[in-house]
């Protein structure tokens, strides 16, 4: 894929998912690995946003919830 193509692979995450990988792996993993694919600093401070705007309910717990029923 393309330099392009990961860039706008990145571009698209939403906060939802942002949680989700931060909640399963760590912050600091999930900003690694969304640097390796060309994450801009601005869309790092943009899914560090959604961290800080998070509801109080973590992705893993509301996962949990979801595989559990």
């Amino acid at each position: 894929m393309a330099g392009g193509g990961q860039h706008g692979l990145v571009h698209r995450v939403s906060c939802t998912v942002v949680r989700f990988y931060v909640a399963k792996y760590s912050a600091s993993a999930a900003e690694m690995w969304a640097r390796s694919h060309g994450a801009t600093d601005s869309e790092i401070e943009t899914a560090r946003r959604c961290l800080s705007d998070a509801p109080a309910q973590t992705a893993q717990a509301q996962t949990q919830r979801w595989f559990n029923q």
